[in-house]
């Protein structure tokens, strides 16, 4: 018989937190995603095998088996949606969260004067009078791209040196090569300098921009035996980091009575480590609980205390944004990040010998694939005339697409409010209101160069007997999104 404890799902520690290192677990690790109502499928690692029966051997059993490529997929199938929990989760599905644009020297946005591979020149700037009395670090955003920088000193520095990662070249976290996330902009482009959430910003407004590459996270869980807590006997405590994470495929989704929710479809991961040393220290991937890189991290788990955002206090703004739809029961809004596992040629070092291992060798990022359904109550015949416009070249929807909003307010305030938008607004994107680029305003975003949603099919349902109203299902190609936060 075993020891007689159990792992117990009420004695178990969960929590995530972006990587410094692709595939190297941080400390601490301790950011909740919001509260977590539907379990978690922890990606411990599957092998495909490839089964050898032989030739010309007698009996139909297999032979022999050879070890193939080793994976890590994980999901979380429900998380309610906290206003503030929540923002570091949506995060690593989407791109880079932010804080307002930085006000420095010359004019905001900028214009890029020059720029290469690993640096951005604005001539009317100077960026150490702007960057060099603010503490922490920041970011350029133009168009798509992204380049990381630090404070910049030098009287007149007119040059910032970009890093396509948030933890730039640190003594502490070196980077390997400096430059940008995203296409390289070109001399003409517009900019913004914003402080990020990668490197802690406050609660207020934020925007979620998305990214080229996405940045990488860990997840720590620690089960905690119900009688042997710390024991070195097989009945003890287990912790478990899961490193290199990306998520693949997210879904936030919500429908009439029930909460904002965020699914996890799947969360690919490179590597994991351990603490069990059992049999012996020479287990693969053991890592002997502590701080330091190689150390296997317990779960510094923090529990929310927000409500939860709900659906009725939710709107809907659709087709040119200033149409809101309040007849709306349901509502699915699915990213595809399109993420592939490349392994290559490689020798990986686990548990102090070289060995081959066949786990990825890197995440990479494929098209991003949005895609919005709507369960609506037939109000208007707006519905039907869209989705006749999407064959029909007039002059309001010729080959231009239209926007959506959608809206959430915080239990906590109403004038706390979630937005998330599609199309994604020109570059770069602003708060200030003052801005014609403003994405709190209900100019339309989708246009001749930035074709905008369109309508895949939108069946109207006349209902069997006993119910009474006639629904429309929308299925919508969304090319793009922004999100973004208004705090009280």
């Amino acid at each position: 018989m075993g020891g007689g404890g159990t792992f117990r799902a009420d004695q178990v520690e969960f929590a995530f937190a972006e990587e410094n290192t692709d595939g190297t677990s941080p400390s601490p690790v301790s950011d909740n995603m919001g509260s977590i109502k539907g379990g978690i499928t922890l990606p411990d690692v599957s092998y495909e095998w490839d089964p050898f029966y032989g030739v010309g051997r007698e009996g139909r059993g297999r032979k022999d088996i050879h070890q193939g490529n080793q994976s890590f997929r994980g999901s979380i199938p429900q998380i309610y949606m906290l206003h503030e929990g929540s923002r570091s989760i949506l995060e690593m599905v989407l791109g880079e969260l932010s804080g307002d644009f930085v006000t420095l020297a010359g004019t905001n946005p900028g214009v890029i004067t020059a720029v290469d591979e690993t640096t951005m020149t604005d001539s009317g700037e100077n960026f150490e009078s702007g960057l060099s009395v603010k503490d922490g670090n920041y970011a350029v955003f133009s168009g798509i791209s992204v380049g990381y920088i630090e404070n910049e000193t030098g009287t007149g520095n007119a040059v910032v040196t970009v890093w396509p990662t948030p933890h730039r070249n640190t003594a502490a976290v070196p980077s390997p090569v400096s430059g940008w996330n995203g296409p390289q902009p070109a001399v003409g482009d517009e900019y913004e300098i914003r402080k990020t959430e990668s490197v802690g910003v406050g609660n207020s407004d934020k925007v979620l921009v998305p990214l080229q590459n996405l940045n990488s996270m860990s997840w720590a869980v620690r089960h905690r035996n119900s009688t042997h807590h710390g024991g070195t006997s097989v009945g003890s405590n287990l912790t478990v980091n899961y490193l290199g994470g990306k998520i693949n495929r997210a879904t936030l989704s919500a429908r009439q009575g029930e909460k904002l929710m965020l699914a996890l479809d799947e969360v690919l991961f490179r590597q994991l480590t351990h603490d069990s040393g059992l049999p012996s220290t020479s287990v693969a991937k053991y890592g002997a609980i502590g701080t330091g890189v190689t150390n296997t991290k317990i779960p510094a788990a923090t529990h929310p205390t927000e409500e939860p955002m709900v659906f009725s206090q939710g709107t809907l703004n659709l087709f040119e944004l200033t149409n809101s739809f309040a007849k709306i029961r349901s509502f699915s809004l699915s990213i595809d990040n399109g993420l592939t596992e490349e392994r290559y040629l490689a020798t990986i070092n686990a548990a102090g010998g070289t060995t081959v291992d066949q786990v990825p060798f890197e995440l990479i990022e494929g098209n991003r694939v949005v895609t919005l359904e709507i369960e609506a109550v037939m109000e208007t015949r707006e519905y039907w005339e869209h989705l006749m416009r999407q064959g029909q070249n007039d002059a309001l929807t010729a080959k231009t697409g239209f926007d959506f909003r959608l809206t959430f307010s915080s239990p906590a305030s109403a004038t706390e409010l979630f937005h998330i938008q599609g199309p994604a607004t020109a570059s770069p994107v602003q708060l200030d209101t003052a801005s014609g680029s403003d994405i709190t305003s209900n100019t339309a975003q989708s246009g001749a160069s930035n074709v905008g949603c369109v309508i895949t099919e939108s069946p109207h349902e006349i209902p069997a007997e006993g119910e009474a109203l006639i629904t429309v299902r929308l299925t919508i190609d969304v090319p793009n999104l922004v999100m973004w936060w208004a705090d009280d």
